[in-house]
Formats: C-alpha cells, structure tokens, sequence
C-alpha cells in the first residue's frame, strides 16, 4: 500500500519525525479511558502521553503502522 505524504495527518508525520530523530524507538498502540490511543515508546521503554485517540482499535493500529513504516522511509525533502 503506498501513501503519498498528503494524505498523512500532521501529527503522523511529526510523530515520524520524532522517531526519526531518536527521541522516540517506535510507535505503539496504548489504552486510555477507553479509548485505544497512539504513543511514543522512549528508549527507557517508558511511553509518551497520547498523540492520539480513537475508539476503534483498528483505527488506532493502521494509524501506528503508517507512522512506523513513515519512520523508516526517507522523503525526498529529507535526503536533502
């Protein structure tokens, strides 16, 4: 599945980022009141407060692998 860079919400991309610089190792599925949220996972294994909500679990995983698999590829701007 290919997903150009506009189609991705803001914070997907922030998140990305923030992997992408070592602050966070990954991104992960967590669960808040009982809604499933996306966080940051630190390298001390800690997690970071929600970066989003959704109250279907699906949602909240397809949002995390688009945001790992973001982490990983390079956009044309960044090999810059």
């Amino acid at each position: 599945m290919t997903t150009k860079v506009a189609e991705t919400q803001l914070w997907q991309q922030n998140l990305a980022s923030l992997i992408r610089s070592g602050l966070f190792t990954r991104a992960t599925t967590g669960e808040l009141n009982g809604l499933f949220t996306v966080v940051g996972i630190y390298a001390d294994e800690s997690t970071s407060a929600p970066v989003a909500k959704y109250s279907d679990l699906r949602r909240a995983m397809d949002a995390v692998n688009l945001v790992n698999r973001l982490a990983v590829s390079q956009g044309p701007v960044e090999s810059n």
